[in-house]
């Protein structure tokens, strides 16, 4: 039978749970915000940059504020929760971390922003010092506060790698603001229940406050934080790097000083207990690796191996969940076997789990390369950063738990940002070397990273080796049964990861001309051909044909890299019918068919090489051919310079290209880093007969990279603050080039060097109206000596990961009428699709012989003709996600060398007769032999069938041109039987 007062007990009991686990539930939270926001926002940074108009230089403050801030208060706030009381402090840095999260996250300048993001590092410190402490005097020391410990510190690996998904998520759904609106309502209500279930705790006694000793410690904290921070862009041999590390460390070397003359010390010396100054230390070496593996997997799938932001967030899911799960379990283990075995396990786990990180390859798996070592090494991460934590707070009395607290997430912070710096500084150094030395940029950044990787791989194994000399054992807690088991556990789970990991071969990037032939079409006569196939939306009416052939090369949408069918040139006639294709090969992809004119005879060019999803050309050549397909010339970069698809323009025997070169250079004032890369962009002119260059006009040597409106990134992958995308022969021996990512085109003489005019851009010779204004544009020619054409992307920033930011307005075509008498432009027309055509990047503009215009949209797979006036007239569409850089009608008769093609198909009694030309531009009719004359045929297409009410055995085709003259014929070929439909 209960009586009343055990039910009031259990009343009690069951009240006193509940807020506990209210207690534990904000604590979690606000640990697991305060990680998330030190990466949400690397995600959005490109679209911050865009939104607020931040310089590049500026735009990494808003990730340095909330550091610098978060790190350089943490003691602070620890010490402030045990002498002002844990639940004041705790909800007041709740209260403190949303509004900074509102202020930023409506923030109308730059400015603001920064200044919001140091509050938040304010709030966070708050939130990370006092979360910890507030857990350790609420839970009785034991497996009690040891589970608590476990989920609240399983939310710094969550916050870690939970930051890259949601980051993706939120800034591509709804927008780069609410990375940091959406804390305001969390922080808001974590505040409220803070307030109500946090018992009020500070020290015993009311003391005076050591505010000299604060002003120290901060300060010295701030400082060195600042200088570690800089010396990541700037380097560690930079002024600006060095000079604040060593105030900093003067700051802390005079802090115990001050200590010993404070009434009451902000860090009494009985605090720092042996174990705690070793726990630090461990904490400091394991942390320094944990926050650059983050980073550098970060940068190596998005950079390497061309995933979206969001497909990395993916990757790194299990290995949050992991963490969460280790973490979750590793609190139960401390108890049973302590501290020591545990942690220890858990930091070799990592450094194993970081060695097999750095087997990365140039190219490949993301499941294989980071996705299951990593999986190693998050569960390193989950058995260490649980005991480490207990470790350091269950020597700390009541009065001084939110000291620990400080302390250890002090050591977590400087020694994560510390890592952070001089890994990646050492390997975007190695990096950029082995660029600047000539070697492809995939391969150079995997180089780095794996240096990274094996740094942080030492870290760990050092930290695990400190774990074992100085962390006591604890007998009681260690029984020999536990440890028997222990031991071989972990030992069957490296076993496990390195049998798998050394076992299974290593995959490669596949090719980038890879493509499904399911939406391509395929041709009995003709196999080796699969050509995308286009789709003809609205035929050009009569009276409005198109005046010549459509000019395209099949090539892939950067972000979604398998094509449908074959890349390469392709002529269409005026249904979209091919009439001339050659597939390039499997490792390459073609862009920029055009007809041109060389040494008087008409030639067909185009541009055949790699390009990466990032936008990088690795490699490029331009190819030449005549009216016959015979190869004419082949052009290829000289002096470490590669031709890049964007434009080639031939005049006699000499041809002007477009041309990159990366070239080391300390792009620190750009927010860049000191060890950088940049695209040096230039306009190059080459004798076709010889291939010499003869000419380099380089856009760094003319034009400020503070003119770009890109960002360099924050390693050394290489900042493409030009791109050069068009060249024009303009009167007078002068040349127009268009720069993507300056919004400028700038007429230049080639004979001094000197930019004539600046059309657009930040600093344009000409006032253009807001009507007439172009951002990211392609394509830009003179019409005229006055009138210039353009194709205006009005989009987008391409982030380091081959990401596009969101457009602003529409893609069109432009025509400008410039006054440079009076340095103004005007628009005279402009050619639009409506507000869905928003073309990333490429694109042309062209002016009809018969007074159309025609567009290529580039990055939207569609062709459209306008009448002058601006009325759409034909369309078209490649396959999704097919797309063509530029597109072109061109007047050409091809005749080609090698013979017609022929095949026969026997079904049901009946033959059907397939006859090919590839190229022949003059076939007007085909003529079947077997070996009298048994049908005649017009032409419908690339492949015409042909029906013949008998079996013929052998046969051979016959291209007849208008006249009926015979101009090529096949060779003999047998008839088959029917063994599948055509595509």
């Amino acid at each position: 039978m209960t009586t009343v007062g055990g039910t009031e007990q259990n009343s009690v009991a069951a009240r006193r749970a509940t807020r506990k686990q209210l207690v534990l539930a904000v604590c979690c939270i606000s640990q697991f915000m305060v990680i998330l926001d030190l990466s949400i926002v690397n995600v959005a940074l490109p679209n911050i940059q865009e939104g607020l108009r931040f310089s590049s230089a500026d735009l990494q403050w808003v990730v340095d504020a909330y550091a610098i801030a978060f790190a350089g208060f943490l003691m602070l706030a620890g010490r402030a929760a045990d002498l002002f009381g844990q639940r004041r402090t705790f909800a007041l840095a709740l209260f403190t971390f949303a509004l900074a999260s509102l202020i930023g996250g409506t923030a109308p300048t730059s400015g603001v922003l920064i200044l919001a993001r140091a509050l938040q590092g304010l709030g966070g410190a708050g939130m990370a010092a006092c979360s910890l402490a507030i857990i350790t005097a609420t839970f009785a020391a034991g497996p009690e506060r040891h589970r608590a410990i476990a989920l609240w510190a399983a939310m710094n690996g969550a916050g870690g790698a939970a930051g890259v998904l949601f980051g993706g998520v939120i800034t591509d759904v709804l927008s780069w603001r609410w990375v940091l609106l959406i804390n305001v309502p969390i922080g808001l209500a974590a505040a409220a229940v803070a307030a109500a279930v946090v018992a009020e705790r500070r020290a015993g006694e009311r003391r005076s406050f050591d505010l000299l000793g604060a002003l120290f410690l901060t300060s010295g904290l701030l400082v060195v934080t600042y200088g570690g921070v800089t010396a990541g862009s700037d380097g560690w041999g930079s002024a600006s790097a060095l000079v604040p590390i060593a105030i900093g460390n003067v700051l802390l070397a005079l802090f115990p000083l001050v200590e010993r003359r404070a009434p009451a010390p902000l860090v009494p010396p009985k605090a720092l207990t042996p174990q705690l100054r070793a726990v630090n230390g461990i904490v400091l070496l394991f942390s320094a690796a944990i926050f650059p593996m983050w980073f550098v997997s970060s940068l190596y799938l998005q950079q390497v191996l061309d995933l979206s932001p969001l497909s990395t967030g993916l990757v790194f899911l299990p290995m949050a969940l992991v963490i969460f799960a280790c973490a979750s379990q590793a609190g139960k283990l401390s108890i049973r076997a302590g501290v020591r075995p545990v942690l220890g396990g858990g930091l070799i786990m990592m450094a194993v789990g970081m060695l097999l990180l750095s087997r990365i390859g140039s190219g490949g798996s993301a499941v294989q390369y980071v996705m299951l070592p990593g999986v190693l090494t998050a569960m390193g991460i989950g058995f260490s950063i649980v005991p480490s934590t207990i470790a350091a707070t269950q020597s700390a009395g009541a009065e001084q738990a939110g000291l620990a607290s400080g302390f250890v997430n002090t050591a977590r912070q400087a020694g994560g940002g510390l890592g952070l710096a001089i890994l990646i500084s050492i390997a975007t150094q190695y990096t950029s070397h082995r660029i600047g030395d000539g070697q492809a940029v995939s391969p150079a950044l995997t180089e780095g990273f794996r240096i990274a990787y094996l740094i942080a791989a030492g870290l760990a194994a050092t930290a695990a080796l400190l774990t074992f000399a100085f962390l006591p054992r604890t007998a009681a807690a260690e029984p020999a049964v536990v440890r028997r088991r222990l031991a071989p556990a972990a030992i069957a789970i490296l076993a496990v990861f390195l049998a798998v990991d050394l076992g299974v071969p290593r995959s490669h990037a596949a090719a980038i001309g890879r493509y499904t032939t399911k939406g391509a079409m395929s041709f009995v006569s003709a196999p080796g051909l699969h050509p995308p196939k286009l789709q003809l939306q609205l035929p050009a009416p009569a009276g409005h044909a198109l005046p010549g052939y459509v000019m395209v090369a099949n090539l892939y949408d950067l972000n979604r890299p398998k094509m449908v069918g074959q890349s390469g040139p392709l002529i269409l006639d005026g249904n979209l019918q091919p009439v001339w294709f050659r597939p390039a090969p499997i490792d390459r992809v073609a862009g920029n068919l055009h007809e041109q004119t060389y040494d008087g005879r008409p030639v067909l060019t185009w541009w055949q090489g790699d390009v990466t999803p990032t936008g990088l050309i690795n490699s490029g050549e331009e190819l030449v051919v005549d009216n016959r397909y015979r190869p004419v010339a082949t052009l290829k970069g000289k002096d470490g310079w590669v031709i890049t698809l964007h434009s080639m323009v031939i005049q006699g025997h000499v041809a002007w290209v477009t041309a990159n070169k990366n070239v080391t250079a300390n792009l620190s004032r750009f927010g860049g880093v000191s060890q950088g890369v940049f695209v040096d962009s230039a306009a190059q002119k080459y004798d076709l007969r010889t291939g010499r260059l003869l000419y380099t006009w380089r856009a760094t040597d003319h034009i400020p990279k503070s003119d770009s409106h890109t960002q360099p990134p924050p390693n050394g992958f290489p900042w493409d603050a030009y791109h050069i995308n068009s060249i024009d022969l303009a009167p007078g021996g002068r040349v127009l080039v268009s720069m993507r990512n300056t919004w400028a085109g700038y007429l230049i003489d080639p004979g001094s060097g000197r930019i004539v005019w600046q059309l657009g851009g930040r600093h344009s010779s000409f006032d253009i109206p807001t009507e007439a204004h172009f951002q990211w544009q392609h394509d830009l020619e003179l019409d005229s000596s006055s009138v210039v054409s353009l194709f205006d992307n009005h989009c987008c920033e391409i982030t380091g990961a081959g990401q596009y930011l969101a457009a602003k307005a529409p893609s069109r075509g432009l025509v400008l009428r410039l006054d440079p008498a009076r340095q103004s432009a005007t628009k005279l027309a402009e050619y639009s699709h409506g507000t869905t055509f928003k073309s990333q990047y490429m694109g042309d503009v062209q002016n009809l012989p018969n007074g159309d215009v025609f567009l290529g949209w580039g990055q939207v797979p569609y062709l459209s003709a306008f009448t002058k006036e601006g009325k759409l007239l034909f369309d078209g569409a490649f396959p999704e996600p097919d797309i063509t850089y530029r597109a072109y009608v061109q007047r050409w008769v091809g005749r080609p060398l090698d013979r017609p093609r022929g095949a026969a198909r026997v079904h049901g009694g009946r033959t059907t007769v397939y006859a090919s030309w590839n190229g022949a531009t003059e076939v007007a009719s085909w003529r079947v032999l077997a070996p009298a004359v048994v049908a005649v045929h017009k032409k419908t297409r690339f492949e015409t069938p042909i029906r013949v009410d008998r079996n013929l055995g052998w046969a051979r085709i016959q291209a007849l041109d208008a006249a009926g003259r015979v101009i090529g014929t096949s060779k003999p070929f047998p008839s088959q039987p029917q063994n599948g439909a055509r595509g």
